[in-house]
């Protein structure tokens, strides 16, 4: 595999440039770009999924096109979703915890005397 050079990065880097340019307004992400995959722009938000929804609204990608993903045993979950900007795959991925299920114990508390 060849070394790429900081030139491969340029269309990711503009498709942020374009981002910010559009939606200033838009909640920060965590943006990332990557020699493995030149052609992607990741955003990520964590802890509150409305700024993933927020993104997601703002271009356009359909609900269908959005995938959940669970921890295992734990209460981690995440959304991804992906849609193409000038040539550029851009990926939302918001984490957030999903919401615990309250259990009604069968009788009330009773303090042992």
């Amino acid at each position: 595999m060849s070394a790429r050079s900081m030139n491969s990065l340029a269309a990711a880097v503009a498709a942020l440039a374009s981002l910010l340019e559009r939606f200033p307004d838009l909640p920060a992400a965590d943006a990332a770009v990557s020699t493995i995959f030149p052609d992607r722009l990741s955003l990520s938000f964590h802890g509150d999924l409305g700024k993933f929804e927020a993104w997601r609204s703002a271009l356009d990608v359909s609900h269908a096109l959005v995938s959940k993903e669970e921890e295992t045993g734990g209460p981690l979950m995440w959304l991804t979703a992906e849609t193409v900007l000038d040539g550029v795959t851009v990926r939302l991925t918001g984490y957030g915890l999903q919401k615990a299920e309250v259990v009604e114990p069968a009788a009330p508390w009773k303090v042992a005397t």
